[in-house]
């Protein structure tokens, strides 16, 4: 039987964090709870541009998965994982130095030039990965949020060139080049508007599901660097800006994803295990969220047409 609502899927920013928005859509699927409508920032926006194309969550991980494995892309993120991140031969005092000297050298070229590397490093993989080139050539409706660095504004991309939404979207500030048009400057919009509940309501639907990854750990005892706590500070007020909107949200899933670096897509794998058990545990209150969606429409609809009787 056809739903009375449309359901949408508020998918959240958080690096690699993020591949586990495709274990929550393989569980989504599997229990008939397709999305109507989807929005997405950072890595929520790659996954679900995926998503919005094929309708098929099985399919979108297996692209998913290239896009983790590949070479040139990961050589991106190395810098950023610590030497402890995931499964590696423990570090010998050559390779500690090697590392040592990596970090300085990206400290240093991201606070002199405009971005790490080029456009290319996320675009090319971007069009490997998805076969549409427009937000029209899509099976479902979909949103890709990024921020305007100069307003503050949140930029919504719901037309035109699907590839350049997605890259604003995505284009973590310092390691990619914003997209600049019409005099702005938009990039990865993960700190202002991590998980786009407003936008995915924008987009029709009735009901809300909002898939956060949580963006840090409490575990660590102390910071000792001035960046390390500027960065620190930084998740902190974004971590608070959260609560507050998925307070707005019908229902939420939140992937356990702390032990995997945010930069780490090596572990691609764990972290997509994550969201099938988080969106397992969801479950209920989804299916709950839903019905009393129903339940209220088909109430209203009712009343409705008595009066018009």
């Amino acid at each position: 039987m056809k739903r009375k609502i449309k359901i949408g899927l508020a998918l959240g920013s958080g690096g690699a964090r993020g591949l586990a928005h495709a274990g929550v859509l393989d569980v989504l699927e599997d229990a008939g709870l397709v999305p109507d409508v989807i929005a997405g920032t950072s890595m929520g926006a790659i996954v679900g541009a995926l998503y919005a194309e094929t309708v098929d969550a099985r399919e979108t991980w297996r692209r998913l998965k290239l896009f983790a494995e590949d070479e040139e892309f990961l050589k991106t993120w190395l810098p950023f994982i610590p030497p402890t991140s995931g499964e590696e031969e423990p570090l010998g005092r050559i390779q500690g130095l090697l590392t040592s000297l990596q970090r300085r050298y990206l400290q240093v070229k991201t606070m002199a030039a405009a971005s790490l590397t080029d456009a290319e490093h996320l675009r090319r993989p971007l069009r490997t990965m998805l076969r549409a080139r427009d937000f029209a050539d899509l099976a479902l409706p979909f949103a890709a949020v990024g921020v305007d660095l100069i307003s503050g504004e949140k930029e919504v991309f719901r037309t035109g060139d699907l590839i350049e939404g997605v890259y604003a979207s995505a284009a973590v500030p310092g390691v990619f080049p914003p997209v600049e048009r019409d005099g702005k400057q938009i990039v990865d919009a993960g700190a202002p508007f991590r998980v786009p509940v407003n936008t995915c309501r924008e987009l029709g639907a009735d009901v809300v599901i909002g898939i956060t990854i949580p963006g840090f750990s409490s575990s660590r005892a102390e910071y000792r660097t001035g960046l390390a706590m500027a960065q620190r500070c930084e998740v902190l007020a974004a971590e608070r800006l959260d609560r507050f909107v998925m307070a707005t949200v019908d229902a939420v899933v939140r992937p356990q994803v702390s032990a995997y670096h945010w930069a780490d897509f090596r572990a691609a794998a764990g972290v997509r295990q994550a969201g099938v058990e988080a969106a397992k545990a969801a479950l209920p209150e989804i299916r709950t969220a839903v019905a009393r969606s129903e339940a209220e429409r088909s109430g209203w609809l009712g009343r409705l047409r008595r009066r018009l009787g």
